[in-house]
């Protein structure tokens, strides 16, 4: 479905919204109507940081910035996550 189809179907559902390519990159896209937060960018797959010289999981947190291209906006595979 198109990103308007998406963030629609995600504003009623209360869902999230990810492509093929941010679905490879474990990133989903949370449609907000908050002023200050607009799309927010939420990672699903935990990274490592190193803590005492030991490695541990942890999730990223929340970005609150994403710059679509034309190419993204044009896009007919959004789904649901």
């Amino acid at each position: 479905m198109n990103i308007i189809e998406a963030t629609k179907k995600a504003l009623k559902e209360n869902k999230a919204i990810r492509n093929p390519e941010s679905k490879e990159q474990g990133i989903v896209f949370m449609p907000t109507n908050s002023l200050p937060l607009g799309i927010l960018l939420v990672s699903t797959r935990p990274g490592l940081v190193k803590v005492e010289g030991h490695y541990k999981e942890k999730l990223p947190t929340t970005g609150i910035m994403w710059n679509p291209r034309a190419a993204d906006l044009l896009r007919e595979d959004w789904e649901l996550f």
